[in-house]
């Protein structure tokens, strides 16, 4: 009788163990690469890895929090860059009073599929000035967040130069607040 008590006890154990072993083994974690960041446009909510792939709105209001050229910071009072979801880049400048020093409304398009780039076609108006045509060439650094770009522009002013401007998602301003 004893022996089968022993028995009744240990088959038990013995198919417990197996049965964890089996589940150690089959459910071992398997890595899911993706975009992790849930305020990404192209957040996967199965990621367990992030890839480096997350891609973010640029819709909205950006202030700009430095503009260098040729390294040294040109920002002289509020830059602000308005980005609508139809593709229309609208700039305000402010200089340290607060006035408005120009604005600018036009068109960004994408350079192509897989780049950063934006071509941009518009009007400049200068308050005070004659308003004039421009076509701007920007490289929009790879964002590591939603809230943080920056922006490089290509042969602006000029081939020789380097013009970098960082920019931080306004808390601010909204698309409402337009000149």
């Amino acid at each position: 009788m004893k022996k089968l008590l022993y028995l009744f006890l240990v088959i038990p154990l013995v198919f417990a163990s197996c049965s964890k072993e089996e589940d150690d083994n089959n459910n071992s974690p398997t890595t899911v690469s993706g975009c992790t960041d849930p305020d990404a446009v192209n957040y996967n909510a199965n990621a367990n890895s992030d890839d480096g792939s997350c891609l973010y709105d640029i819709t909205g209001v950006w202030e700009t929090t430095s503009a260098v050229l040729n390294g040294t910071n040109i920002l002289d009072g509020l830059d602000l860059i308005y980005i609508w979801d139809d593709g229309d880049i609208g700039t305000e400048t402010y200089d340290n009073s607060g006035n408005m020093t120009s604005y600018a409304l036009g068109t960004g398009v994408s350079g192509g599929t897989g780049t950063n780039i934006i071509n941009w076609e518009g009007t400049v108006y200068p308050t005070g000035g004659t308003e004039y045509q421009a076509y701007l060439t920007i490289n929009v650094g790879i964002m590591t967040n939603n809230n943080n770009m920056t922006w490089e522009y290509v042969d602006y002013p000029t081939e020789q130069d380097t013009y970098v401007k960082t920019l931080v998602r306004s808390n601010t301003y909204s698309l409402s607040d337009w000149k």
